[in-house]
């Protein structure tokens, strides 16, 4: 077959998709290339190397280029491994500005931070009181005025042995406390994981602050 008909036949096969109305296309890599072979069949060939570096600088450019505009750290983007440059190919820029927001959260917390807009308290089963942004608070079953989670974005720190500044609390219906005795509403109390004596309207941060777990029947 010469390449008169060979092009007549492509030609008539695209006409025979698109009187089907098929629009059917596959998405492929920026880091993998298409060409045909001698037979007219398209292969997937390995990518050019200095393409793909090429790509990848480009791509970092652009998160570099979202993240000024963001007000962000740039260093972020600067430590981001060249796959996880490659993972963003075909993220549109509000994707690739959330993305760059979790990892200025994430590196928040790394640093013992309380992440912008994460205002509201909850209670993780793993780490106690800790900071959350509101949006997830307001989908989280609430016992005994806690918002409550098995676990939360702060556990990474917590098993890394980091800070983590939590939401003041009150040693009052605290599973750990035992009440003074002789004046149980005002007396200083004793707390029973080794924290020490305290008032029970006196407020403080605590990590083993708990009133129930959160499955526990009120």
């Amino acid at each position: 077959m010469n390449w008169h008909a060979r092009l007549a036949e492509r030609r008539g096969g695209d006409i025979s998709r698109s009187a089907r109305g098929c629009t059917d296309k596959t998405d492929e890599s920026p880091f993998v290339s298409s060409v045909s072979n001698p037979d007219g069949h398209s292969e997937n060939i390995a990518p050019d190397p200095a393409h793909v570096a090429d790509t990848l600088k480009q791509m970092r450019g652009h998160l570099l280029a979202l993240a000024t505009i963001g007000g962000m750290d740039v260093a972020h983007v600067h430590r981001l491994h060249d796959l996880d440059i490659a993972a963003c190919a075909g993220l549109d820029d509000p994707q690739l500005t959330a993305y760059l927001s979790m990892l200025a959260d994430t590196a928040d917390r790394h640093g013992g931070r309380v992440p912008a807009g994460d205002t509201a308290p909850m209670h993780c089963e793993q780490c106690g009181p800790v900071w959350i942004h509101p949006t997830i608070a307001e989908v989280l079953p609430v016992v005994d005025g806690w918002p409550r989670a098995l676990g939360c974005p702060w556990c990474f720190v917590r098993k890394a042995g980091g800070y983590i500044p939590r939401p003041s609390v009150t040693c009052e219906g605290c599973r750990h406390f035992t009440p003074d005795t002789i004046n149980p509403q005002a007396g200083m109390g004793v707390c029973g994981v080794g924290n020490g004596m305290r008032w029970p309207m006196q407020r403080h941060a605590c990590g083993n602050h708990s009133t129930r777990n959160p499955h526990e029947e009120a």
